[in-house]
């Protein structure tokens, strides 16, 4: 029997796309229905009961310009960077060299380019409510819903290294020291330090109807991804590719787990209003179980 993660001469391209796109369909008429989000207003999303406004407001621009400069000297850099790839034509997975915009195929890159937006937003929401700049009331409104993508995606892509592509690459004794070079380390560690300090440290109110923001970014990269793969040649993840017997199987399950990721962060604000040291513990728990700072391969594991 052939397993979820390996070729048949069953094609599920079309199906896996078509069942993305109805979960796309659906989250976006969930967000249109849902109308205003009102837990929030302009002084919830610019300001915080621990920092000054422009405090807060300096630490987002700086976690913004953080985001937007390492994305930016990966896509640069003219060295590139070799990856274990999977070949869209002959479906092979091996070691591949690739530079410039074709690094920003990876899940990773998108989620701190996102985490990138939402900082300078978030930031310009600060100064402006600081200063008395007028903003469009949009704004309010999309803060958050960025916040809750952000924090989803932040969450998957962390813990999908930590626990899945560390261990697998190790236990096939791949090279995984780019994984420990300062710009992974900053998108697969530093991007949870930053959304989860930022968790602490607004007042941005997350609540279950912002579920379908993070689904509707995640359903937008599998889309963006299976399109990428004709032009680049390269599927940056093996899993994903829909061409797999399990495809289906394997996407839905990704969306329901950044779903479940994104309901773990709702949680954790209610763990606030019931205790704050409860909720420090949880913040610096979460950051130590889903991080991973040493290489497992330099110490014979």
């Amino acid at each position: 029997m052939v397993g979820i993660r390996e070729y048949s001469e069953t094609d599920r391209s079309w199906t896996t796309l078509f069942l993305v796109g109805i979960v796309f369909a659906v989250c976006i008429l969930l967000i249109y229905v849902s109308g205003d989000f009102s837990e929030n207003d302009i002084s919830n999303i610019s300001s915080s009961r621990f920092l000054s406004t422009p405090a807060i407001g300096l630490f987002r621009t700086l976690a913004s310009l953080v985001c937007i400069c390492t994305i930016a000297s990966i896509v640069l850099d003219p060295k590139g960077m070799t990856y274990n790839l999977l070949d869209y034509k002959t479906r092979i997975y091996g070691p591949k060299r690739i530079t410039g915009t074709t690094r920003l195929s990876a899940f990773t890159m998108w989620s701190f380019a996102l985490m990138g937006v939402y900082f300078a937003v978030s930031s310009l929401s600060s100064w402006s409510y600081h200063f008395g700049w007028g903003f469009s009331e949009m704004v309010v409104e999309l803060v958050p819903a960025l916040f809750a993508s952000a924090i989803a995606s932040a969450f998957l892509v962390t813990t999908t290294v930590t626990y899945l592509l560390i261990p697998e690459a190790n236990s096939r004794s791949d090279d995984i020291s780019h994984y420990f070079k300062w710009d992974s380390q900053l998108m697969h560690n530093g991007n949870v330090i930053f959304i989860l300090a930022e968790l602490v440290f607004s007042d941005i109110s997350l609540s279950l109807d912002h579920i379908s923001f993070p689904v509707v970014f995640g359903c937008t990269y599998v889309l963006f991804s299976a399109f990428n793969a004709k032009r680049s040649g390269i599927y940056f993840y093996d899993f994903i590719d829909p061409r797999l017997n399990g495809s289906h199987i394997i996407h839905m399950v990704l969306l329901g787990v950044l779903s479940l990721l994104f309901v773990l962060a709702v949680a954790i604000q209610e763990i606030e209003e019931l205790n704050i040291w409860a909720y420090l513990v949880v913040i610096s728990a979460i950051a130590y179980l889903v991080t991973t700072f040493s290489n497992p391969s330099e110490k014979g594991d």
